[in-house]
């Protein structure tokens, strides 16, 4: 997963210098599009990888009244 996060962040990263080197038009428009959604996937991609790391507390698996 965190090959995944690194991938997007470089991309990110290439896809803003590009823009900043555009002058307006709709090229520049399409690809500030093109970096939201790839703002929007690195976001959700980060929030699933760090609410998998969270530890569940172990009463979870029991019956839901703390006993296993």
């Amino acid at each position: 997963m965190n090959e995944a996060i690194e991938v997007l962040e470089k991309a990110e990263a290439v896809l803003m210098k590009r823009i900043r080197e555009m002058r307006d038009g709709k090229p520049k428009y399409a690809a500030n599009e093109r970096l939201s959604e790839l703002r929007d996937a690195l976001k959700l991609i980060k929030a699933n990888h760090k609410h998998e790391e969270e530890e569940v507390p172990e009463f979870y698996y029991g019956n839901g009244f703390g006993e296993a």
